[in-house]
């Protein structure tokens, strides 16, 4: 005799796809086309979105999750699909408390290379390799279950992990609430950090809920992923690689960046032929001297373009969550490119007169910060 779990065969089924943050940008397999493809393929009622519903109310993301407000949300507008965030922040007081932060997400007055609120960059192998499903494969739930079970000498330094944890289950029920609105036909995906995905999981399995591992939907096509491609996707890759610090670590992905390029072949804009020259240059194509004679060509063309996307939330500021310079119009960024050049060939005098053109016009605040991340990046 078959036995029915009724329990299940009420409920909504629920997809998690685990992410890393911006890593669409780096990873040819995880780029916003592949995760378009997927909903696709998916076909869900809603999404749930990591982002809490205060902020989203507010239209405010954390910065480094490109895949959240540059993929996700603007694709399920487009596709009428519901949006449902559910993220839990901590008070301010608890912040305060905890960490000795008034707010969570203000950043010092210069960015650290890495970690929260420095940087957002990638160095590893996998971060470059791994597929769409790599949080479902066992080797990466393994090491984060470790990372739950590891705790530290101190207790005093234990914070970080238990609210982890914490926020983690309180996203689960967040997730549970949207389920018991659903119908039994509908499936839910879920798309939040890869870290999170586990012990989601566990909680709503738990709870009588049936969990479809995203691998079970197949491998997403170079055809799919072509005709999920948008020009926005081109450009962030671009800027991403070549202008932050990945480009900085020399460390980027060149079939990314290629096929960036290849989407852009018709398109004659100033700012493609800017990364194009960057390209040509990362990789030994042109010599320094070569560049500087583009820039300048540049320079007599370029007028007030601003660049298509450049990941800036707090328009303040000079940098972006993966540039140092990333709040410049286009003209300002070509200047800074060309003395980059001219520093590298020990031109001093014309160095200086593009810094100080890139500088006019910027307040005390901005110009500060320009000069400290000159001294420390543009090499």
């Amino acid at each position: 005799m078959t036995t029915v779990n009724f329990a299940l065969a009420q409920k909504a089924k629920v997809v998690v796809l685990g992410v890393g943050h911006s890593s669409q940008l780096i990873n040819y397999n995880q780029q916003p086309a592949a995760i378009r493809a997927f909903i696709d393929r998916v076909n869900p009622s809603a999404i749930c979105i990591e982002r809490s519903p205060e902020e989203f109310s507010k239209n405010d993301f954390y910065e480094f999750t490109y895949e959240q407000q540059f993929t996700i949300v603007p694709y399920a507008i487009e596709k009428n699909i519901t949006l449902h965030p559910i993220d839990w922040l901590p008070s301010d007081q608890d912040i305060d408390l905890a960490f000795g932060l008034k707010e969570l997400e203000v950043h010092r007055f210069v960015r650290q290379n890495t970690g929260f609120l420095g940087f957002t960059t990638f160095t590893e192998k996998k971060d470059f390799e791994n597929g769409l499903y790599f949080a479902d494969e066992k080797i990466h739930i393994d090491s984060i279950a470790s990372w739950y079970k590891s705790y530290p000498e101190k207790t005093n330094f234990d914070f970080p992990r238990r609210l982890f944890l914490y926020r983690t289950f309180l996203q689960s029920k967040r997730i549970q609430k949207v389920l018991e609105i659903k119908k039994s036909s509908d499936t839910v995906l879920v798309v939040i950090g890869a870290f999170h995905k586990n012990d989601i999981e566990k909680n709503l399995k738990e709870n009588g809920y049936e969990i479809i591992q995203p691998n079970k939907f197949g491998t997403i096509t170079d055809k799919e992923i072509r005709a999920h491609f948008t020009t926005q996707d081109a450009y962030a890759i671009l800027s991403f690689n070549l202008l932050g610090m990945q480009h900085q670590l020399k460390k980027v992905n060149q079939k990314l960046i290629g096929v960036a390029l290849d989407y852009l072949s018709d398109n004659k804009s100033l700012e493609k032929q800017l990364f194009e020259t960057k390209n040509s240059l990362l990789n030994n194509r042109i010599s320094s001297e070569q560049s500087i004679v583009s820039y300048l060509s540049l320079l007599e063309k370029v007028m007030d373009e601003k660049f298509t996307w450049t990941g800036v939330k707090d328009f303040s500021r000079i940098d972006s969550y993966f540039d140092p310079f990333g709040n410049m119009p286009l003209k300002m960024r070509i200047r800074l490119e060309l003395a980059r050049e001219y520093r590298k060939l020990n031109r001093e005098s014309e160095f200086q007169k593009e810094i100080s053109t890139v500088s006019e016009g910027l307040n005390p605040y901005k110009k500060a910060m320009l000069n400290i991340y000159i001294d420390k990046y543009l090499r």
